[in-house]
């Protein structure tokens, strides 16, 4: 029996949720289009990944539930077949609308039990169920010229170990308490170490409610394993920051990577803030590690706001690396 990793998974189970956001709409002006987390060809296109696909329906020959794998940065199908100790074929035998050579972070893979020993398929449940007590910061949202609605969320970890697999659950309702939407977001970047803050965007497309409430609760985290990180925090050098009204353009470098490294790509995440410290604008740009040069890959990104000009841009860095598939 190979040894079972624990990754970010979420299953069909009743989650206790260790912190919540709840936002009352007010009124206010439509702002521009925030621009969400994207991940972009080395030549700097970008595609938007904040809704997840929906849920494919399991066959009802397979009891009980399986689970759903949302697929991070670096995992294959052949790679999740590795980890829950199945075969491939058993993997697509249920997610018939997959193609394997052609998967994004983020996909949403259900994975079924029958290859996970009784203590491991507890061991899993357990931990989904009983995420990281990190703190939720409140949600701060803005409509959009399309009637559509932006929402920005922060995680913040003051516990002492690092999380990863962190997803928010945003809750749209009307004035009457009832669901109209509901999304499940990962933060910017995969890790949030002891100390750190990490956003969280969510979009919902029109029509929304007159007196809408936003609440959003955490989900699932996972503290970091020894040893089986697949990511690592990156710094980037940063040239400079011109913010122009509810733009800023950013010129960094990526420092470039050891011939050995193990990092297969670098995440690097934009948080634009207004005067008053709020966060207005996320952006994340995906870029292929690069070993050769010495004054490594110069990179300029935009980040746009969706409401107040910005007056501040953080940037930050992680480095992916190759998950060990032997």
């Amino acid at each position: 029996m190979k040894p079972m990793k624990t990754y970010r998974v979420i299953g069909f189970l009743a989650f206790f949720f260790s912190a919540c956001s709840v936002l009352t709409s007010e009124p206010g002006e439509a702002g521009s289009v925030l621009t969400p987390y994207v991940t972009a060809t080395p030549a700097g296109q970008a595609t938007a990944t904040l809704t997840p696909e929906p849920l494919p329906t399991a066959e009802p020959t397979l009891t009980p539930t399986p689970l759903v794998h949302i697929l991070g940065a670096n995992e294959t199908i052949y790679s999740l077949a590795y980890t829950y100790n199945l075969s491939v074929n058993e993997i697509l035998s249920i997610n018939p609308q997959i193609t394997p050579r052609a998967l994004s972070v983020g996909t949403q893979i259900l994975i079924p039990y029958i290859g996970m020993p009784e203590a491991e398929k507890s061991a899993i449940e357990s931990v989904i169920s009983a995420p990281m007590a990190l703190t939720v910061l409140p949600v701060k949202c803005s409509g959009t010229a399309e009637g559509g609605l932006w929402c920005v969320a922060a995680v913040e970890n003051q516990l002492e170990e690092t999380a990863t697999g962190i997803t928010l659950t945003f809750t749209l309702k009307d004035a009457s308490g009832q669901t109209v939407g509901e999304q499940s977001v990962p933060p910017l970047l995969n890790l949030l170490a002891q100390g750190g803050k990490l956003p969280v965007a969510a979009y919902f497309n029109p029509e929304i409610p007159v007196d809408y409430q936003v609440q959003v609760d955490l989900k699932t985290a996972l503290p970091v394993e020894e040893g089986s990180a697949l990511a690592a925090p990156l710094e980037i050098k940063v040239n400079s920051i011109d913010p122009a009204g509810r733009s800023a353009l950013v010129s960094a470098v990526i420092p470039a990577q050891s011939a050995d490294s193990k990092t297969d790509s670098v995440w690097v995440g934009l948080i634009a803030y207004d005067e008053a410290g709020n966060i207005v604008g996320v952006r994340r740009l995906e870029y292929p590690a690069v070993t050769e040069g010495g004054q490594g890959q110069a990179i300029k990104i935009y980040v746009y706001s969706n409401s107040a000009d910005i007056a501040k841009v953080d940037v930050l860095g992680e480095a992916q690396i190759k998950k060990n598939e032997d």
